[in-house]
């Protein structure tokens, strides 16, 4: 039977069998047939793209995308305890709903919708040929005079379902989850949540960018003696140790030894902590309505919060719950009590002497704008340009119906033109009052570092000028006692009086309107609008960012 023969038969039968009769729609796992009660099956799909669940139970695949619900998907093999093998042409996804619970499980083939009478099915047998646990069974059909077996399977069983012992109350559940999935789409529309996300194998991660404090590269750990596998060592920043934990290992993947990691710093009930990823991505907001929580089934330990569904679905992000994730007490044992208060210590006074910059590159040599300065980066989009616009103006781009210019940085400093490529990224900033974006060959990180490393600008750098064409540089930082120079930026200075009037001519030139940003709290219960919107005080929560390896 075709798998669109399999589907109608699903839809236009359920309901209407004879009480003496049962439906089965008949699959295959290894050499054993089996079969599940029609009514429970609400369709039989291909196997989809699946992401990973690090720390699920062996046999759950991971979570899909069917038509913007997130799926749980299983392996029936290795539920049933069967052996494990590659998916092929015939593999197929049934996707059981079980008191308004839907799960999709991953069978070799399905064969057929079988109409069976009730008097064909005895108990299961103690043990199978196969070896499949009896309590998975609720029965056996014998047909053909005993030459074919299909074994009917308990699917609240299989999936690890607690069953209801009436219809009503699945149907409350039904509409309990339908009411509340309606109820948050419509208050949390507007809604949105910032966060940092990365890559760990193959699979898209994310943390919420209030625990993210920095992002490092990889330089050289201080291996500690006899610790866990998953713990790569110490790692020295701004005189401080931090305890570096290798997430591969964490999340059951194996370890990866590369120099294009990046070392993403998180802080967790006051202690610091770094994670080694295998690439980071982007700041992104993202809508309360397309998160969802865990689906129960995929859960696995306390690893993971929530999954957020972007693209109409098709990418998936596992927002992780590093409470969940780390263990706080270990991470204490790493570190001697006494170092890591006096680091403690030292952070906090360190706190107002501190700077936090994005760098970028233009060629060969680094800039930076302090953070504060920086509203978002961005991939290059369309650019328009317009006719009689000065020089350094690259044109104008559409950013969300925003009309914003665009200024070539590299134009702008005189340097050798470069075309554009996938590393290019656009700096939103304000310009005297102007949002405007300005391209650049690649952004590099976020880094933070102590305002005694940043010197003055040498007075050599502007002698001599006219008017204050050049004096765009508010410093020189330090980084790793000069071994690293970064040029450190002020975009109160990157353009001249005169060119800043020739900016404010051009389309998007106005100034830009400031709204006051409000913080988004987020609860299980309804969430009310608060009476008065608050500031937010830290910058950084409001940078958008790509950041490219």
């Amino acid at each position: 039977m075709t798998q669109s023969q399999i589907a109608t038969e699903t839809v236009s039968s359920s309901g209407k069998q004879d009480v003496d009769e049962q439906q089965l729609v008949c699959f295959r796992l290894a050499d054993e047939e089996f079969g599940v009660d029609i009514n429970t099956v609400r369709e039989i799909v291909r196997v989809p793209e699946i992401t990973y669940i690090p720390r699920a139970p062996d046999y759950v695949r991971g979570i899909a995308n069917l038509r913007g619900n997130v799926l749980p998907v299983i392996d029936g093999r290795l539920r049933l305890f069967l052996p494990e093998v590659q998916s092929t042409e015939r593999t197929r996804v049934l996707i059981l709903d079980i008191n308004g619970t839907t799960t999709g499980m991953v069978v070799d083939a399905v064969n057929e919708v079988k109409r069976i009478a009730t008097h064909d099915v005895d108990l299961p047998p103690a043990v199978t040929q196969g070896g499949v646990d009896s309590s998975f069974l609720s029965g056996v059909v014998k047909l053909d005079q005993g030459k074919r077996l299909i074994l009917t399977i308990r699917p609240e069983e299989v999936l690890n379902i607690e069953s209801t012992n009436t219809e009503k109350t699945g149907a409350m559940m039904d509409t309990s989850k339908s009411d509340r999935k309606a109820e948050k789409s419509e208050k949390n529309e507007l809604m949105e949540l910032q966060f940092v996300s990365f890559v760990v194998g193959d699979e898209e991660y994310a943390f919420d960018i209030g625990v993210v404090k920095e992002i490092l590269r990889l330089t050289e750990i201080t291996a500690v003696p006899n610790a866990p596998s998953h713990v790569r060592g110490l790692l020295t920043v701004r005189s401080v140790l931090l305890p570096i934990l290798d997430l591969r290992t964490m999340l059951g993947l194996h370890e990866k030894d590369a120099d294009d990691q990046r070392v993403l710093v998180v802080e967790v009930e006051g202690l610091t902590v770094g994670l080694l990823v295998d690439k980071v991505n982007e700041v992104l907001r993202v809508p309360i309505s397309v998160i969802d929580d865990t689906p129960k089934l995929a859960a696995g330990g306390q690893e993971l919060r929530s999954v957020a569904q972007l693209d109409d679905g098709k990418r998936l992000i596992l927002i992780l719950n590093e409470r969940g994730l780390i263990d706080l007490d270990e991470v204490s044992s790493i570190v001697d009590s006494k170092d890591e208060q006096a680091a403690i210590d030292k952070r906090t006074e360190g706190i107002v002497e501190e700077k936090q910059l994005v760098t970028f590159f233009l060629g060969d040599e680094e800039y930076g704008f302090e953070i504060t300065q920086v509203q978002e980066i961005n991939r290059l989009g369309d650019v328009t340009r317009l006719p009689k616009a000065p020089n350094f103006v690259a044109g104008v781009t559409n950013l969300r119906g925003q009309v914003v210019p665009l200024i070539n940085l590299r134009q702008r400093f005189n340097l050798e033109a470069k075309e554009p490529d996938d590393r290019t990224r656009i700096i939103i900033v304000e310009l005297a009052g102007h949002r405007t974006g300005i391209i650049v060959d690649q952004v590099n990180e976020v880094l933070r570092l102590m305002a005694k490393d940043i010197e003055p600008t040498p007075s050599i750098v502007s002698a001599g000028n006219l008017d204050d064409s050049s004096d765009f540089m508010s410093g020189v930082c330090k980084v790793n006692n000069g071994e690293r120079m970064i040029l450190l930026m002020d975009t109160v200075k990157l353009l001249s009086t005169h060119e800043t009037e020739a900016l404010e001519s051009m389309p998007g030139g106005k100034p830009a309107v400031k709204a006051p940003v409000e913080k988004v709290a987020v609860e299980t219960a309804p969430v009310e609008k608060a009476p008065e919107p608050e500031v937010v005080a830290e910058p950084e929560d409001d940078l958008e960012m790509v950041i490219e390896e």
